[in-house]
């Protein structure tokens, strides 16, 4: 490969660490662009394997040069590099993970090449002392139509379990757009909200990958986690 092609590489996966703040002062340098995105379920060192793949929901937009190249709702895959369990033979434990591509809604998928900059963890707040899950739990008839025979011989949810599993759905998804996000900004670094967790990143060979590490058993990253990813400006394939 190229020598100049690798150190245009290298430069700007370590460009990818600079907070935006910095990277909008700075000259002559590769473009950084970045995302917010919330995961969709859990991952965690002590049951992960390599070639696991996980997803992510899209937050924000991902524009270039005034281009929308992934719109917000889109899906982000990456894979689990590597997991490694604190025990005799290890100090800590690790996940080390990798993203991948971006899906759009119209099918299309774009190759990314990028890092996690920082998490955050979802708020930890129990449904009924929710306000807005009591507002929901208030309308449930209305929302499943809840009527004689409406459990009906399928075999599905009673009534009662559907109202109370739709109510929780629509607080999660209303709270869920009100707070996505808002943990974060563009110049975050660090897991916000998980004690005992801390975030690097290996550049060595490309593709970059971001190490979770922890002192504790496990390192868990919980459905729901905000996350800020820096990376470079993705392309539409031609």
């Amino acid at each position: 490969m190229n020598k100049n092609l690798v150190l245009r590489k290298f430069q700007l996966l370590i460009f990818l660490l600079l907070p935006v703040s910095m990277i909008s002062q700075t000259s002559n340098q590769p473009q950084v662009t970045t995302v917010f995105a919330v995961l969709t379920k859990s991952v965690e060192s002590k049951t992960a394997t390599a070639g696991q793949e996980f997803s992510l929901r899209t937050i924000s937009d991902v524009a270039v040069n005034g281009e929308v190249v992934i719109p917000r709702e889109s899906k982000m895959v990456g894979h689990v590099a590597g997991a490694i369990t604190k025990g005799k033979d290890e100090r800590q434990s690790m996940l080390s993970i990798v993203i991948d591509k971006a899906i759009r809604n119209d099918g299309v998928e774009i190759p990314l090449q990028g890092i996690i900059a920082a998490v955050a963890a979802p708020q930890n707040k129990t449904l009924s002392s929710d306000p807005t899950y009591g507002m929901m739990h208030s309308n449930e008839p209305k929302m499943v139509g809840a009527g004689p025979g409406s459990a009906g011989g399928s075999g599905g949810l009673s009534a009662p379990s559907k109202s109370s599993s739709t109510a929780a759905v629509a607080t999660a998804d209303l709270k869920g757009r009100m707070d996505e996000g808002l943990s974060l900004n563009e110049d975050s670094q660090g897991a916000i909200g998980y004690d005992g967790i801390s975030i690097s990143w290996n550049f060595l060979v490309p593709p970059p990958i971001t190490l979770f590490s922890s002192k504790g058993k496990n390192v868990k990253l919980e459905a729901g986690t905000t996350m800020l990813l820096r990376m470079a400006p993705p392309r539409l394939p031609s």
